[in-house]
This record gives C-alpha cells, structure tokens and sequence, in this order.
C-alpha cells in the first residue's frame, strides 16, 4: 500500500466511528494510499446536490462556493431520474470516467469553473450508505499531471472499501446515543417546552419532561407504536402531514409548519410547531437530518411574539414577520408569498435580519430564534 500501515490505517478507520472528527485524517491517509490529494466525504441529494459533510486538504471556503452555486450543477451526483437510479444503486467504487466520458466531464461549467481552479482532473467515489435520495461518499481526487487513477489504486482502494462500510454503519448507530449523552440532552430536557425529537423515520426518539407530561396527561398527544400521534382524528392528520414534510428525503419538500392542538373544549389550545433540523456536527456521519416537535402551551407565556424579536435584534416589522415565517417552516419564496412580497424584498429582509443578528444562514438563525424562548437546542454548525 505505497508504505502506508495498513493495520494503522485501519485502526484510524474505525476509530472515526467513535469521534467523527477523525475522518479528516481518515481522507488523508486513505488519498495517500491510492495516490490521491484531496479528499471529500459527502452527504449529497441525488435530487439537486445539496447536502454536506467533510473536506480533507480543501479550502473551507471552495464548500460553500459548492453550496451556493455548484450544487446543483455537480453532473458527479445529480440524477434525473432518483428513483430508477436507486433500485441499482450498491455501495461499490466508482471513477468519474464510470460515471461520464471524461471529455462531457471537462466540456461542463462545473469542470472548468470549479474543479479546474482547484487543480482537480480526476476522481474516485467510494460508495459508503444511502438514506431514502441522500448518499454517503468518500471522494477522493487528484490532479491533471497525475493522470487518470489506475488500476493498482483502485485494487487498493477496494482493499479498504468495506472497512470504511463498517465504520461508517457503526458511527451512525452511535451518533445519536453521542448527541443526546451530550450537553444537547441537557439543554433539550430542561426546556420549558414540550419537545419531542423524532428521527429521519419519523419515529420518537426522544422527549423531554415536558413532553412526557402532556402525553400522560392525555393532552392531546399520545405516543403508540413509536408513533406521535394526536387524539383528535383531524388533528392528526395535520399532525402527520407535518411530520412527514419535516421527514421527507426530499430536501425541496423538507420543510417544518405550526398548527393549533385543543386539548380541551373552551381551552386555549397548544401551538405545535414541527421543524426539520440536523443532528450536532460532532454527529455529522449519522445523526443528519431528524425532526424537532415542539409543543407550547400559549397561556404560559413562552411563545415567539413578533414584538420580542423586535425589540431584541431590532428587527423591523417586515423583517420580524419574515423571521417568523421562515421560523414556522416556510422557505423563503413561500413565505414572500404568504407576506405578499416578491421574492428580491424577501431577500433583502433576510440579508439584513442576518446582519442584525449576526448569522449568516437560515439555519442559524432559527437556532438563534429558539434561544431566545428558551428553546436552546445546540444543533451545531450542521442545523
């Protein structure tokens, strides 16, 4: 293995299932191996590419170049046609030349703008799992004067495949028993808000006291079968149609919403808000995308008033309205059209609500919202 140390190698590779953060080395070592530079472990939609994960020996700022403009242009992951493309898909070991003539590949925009600027000709994609249009896959890259990977790497990289498998399989089992023994746990357990974490399944997980206290006090919910379920039939049909959305492996269609619960006649009613969210960075390899039920009783006083973000982050109306709306699962064309505005005011809101606040994603900015109820999740820099 090119004076590599397989059997160090392989205790660097299981030893990332335990802390995630290893897989930096783990890309690495296993370039180094094959004959390859840089590395890329991704978690992409095959829908429009989007998705995360993380880089060995690439600049930090070239990913969110990828996320804003090249994801949907990747011809690397993006497929047209998911669902027949799924029914073949095996963890196995890819070229780009397997996946498209090398010529299509370096005629395309994203060649030449993206991958050329940072001195990347050729690649190798190491299948690790698949959930529902999401993919695990290692890439590992090299440069033009290097050639094409040949036939001795790829034997090599086989010969590590399905270690990688197994150690990828094994982090996500632990990933979620990491997040909840952590300070997340914590934090989501003290919460003065009924919470329920559901994961990609839509199945409980988790829920806190509060939580544990509405379902024994049959108001409203109830849990069967792993299920969260409402009493009231239409309720939960509601309900569910929002679990499934936050849920769905689409990430177009993966969006959160609010609804109303009676518990009660006569009685004010609960406000539910179902929001997608991603797992804590440091459980990036399996925690991923989950769902966060969250149940407040209005009367108590903790909801997420339009004046509270006003007078904290001086938000103007406009702005505070959009916040909310984006809070309450829309994507920010559907909440420009809620609000009637077009689509340019929207983002011109969001831009300087970011500047205010002092975040730079949607996704930061609603953990930063949730703070300010009292709903202080820490989801990491992957929510």
């Amino acid at each position: 293995m090119g004076g590599i140390d397989q059997s160090e190698l392989l205790d660097l590779i299981y030893g990332a299932a335990v802390e995630p953060n290893l897989w930096t080395s783990v890309m690495e070592r296993y370039a180094d191996a094959i004959g390859g530079e840089k590395g890329w472990l991704s978690l992409l939609n095959l829908v429009d590419g989007s998705g995360g994960g993380m880089i060995s020996r690439i600049d930090p700022l070239e990913t969110a170049r990828y996320e804003t403009y090249y994801a949907n242009r990747n011809p690397l992951h993006h497929v047209d046609n998911p669902d027949q493309f799924l029914k073949g898909w095996a963890p196995r070991i890819l070229t780009d030349e397997d996946w498209m003539p090398k010529a299509e590949l370096v005629a395309t925009e994203y060649y030449n703008d993206f991958l050329k600027p940072q001195d990347i000709h050729s690649c190798v994609m190491v299948r690790l799992a698949r959930r529902g249009t999401e993919t695990a896959t290692i890439n590992i890259t090299r440069s033009a004067s290097r050639g094409q990977f040949s036939k001795a790497d790829l034997k090599v990289a086989q010969s590590l495949h399905r270690h990688l498998i197994r150690a990828f399989e094994l982090g996500q089992k632990l990933a979620l028993d990491r997040a909840m023994s952590s300070g997340f746990a914590t934090v989501f357990d003290e919460s003065v808000h009924g919470l329920f974490l559901l994961d990609a399944d839509g199945c409980v997980r988790h829920l806190n006291r509060v939580a544990e206290q509405l379902v024994a006090g049959h108001k409203g919910l109830r849990v069967s079968g792993g299920r969260l379920l409402a009493l009231e039939a239409g309720a939960g049909r509601t309900l569910q149609a929002l679990i499934a959305r936050a849920a769905t492996r689409e990430a177009d269609s993966r969006t959160g919403g609010s609804m109303p619960l009676a518990v009660t006649a006569g009685a004010v009613p609960l406000s539910v808000t179902v929001a997608p969210i991603r797992l804590p960075a440091a459980t990036l390899l399996g925690g991923g995308p989950a769902v966060i039920v969250c149940v407040t009783d209005t009367e108590a006083g903790v909801r997420l008033p339009e004046q509270k973000l006003r007078d904290i982050f001086g938000l103007t109306p406009a702005e505070a309205r959009l916040a909310l709306a984006l809070f309450e699962g829309a994507n920010l064309s559907e909440a420009a059209e809620t609000l009637g505005i077009s689509r340019f005011t929207a983002q011109n809101h969001l831009s300087r609500t970011f500047e205010k606040t002092g975040t730079n994603r949607q996704a930061v900015l609603i953990k930063l919202m949730m703070q300010t109820v009292g709903l202080q999740l820490d989801f990491g820099e992957d929510a």
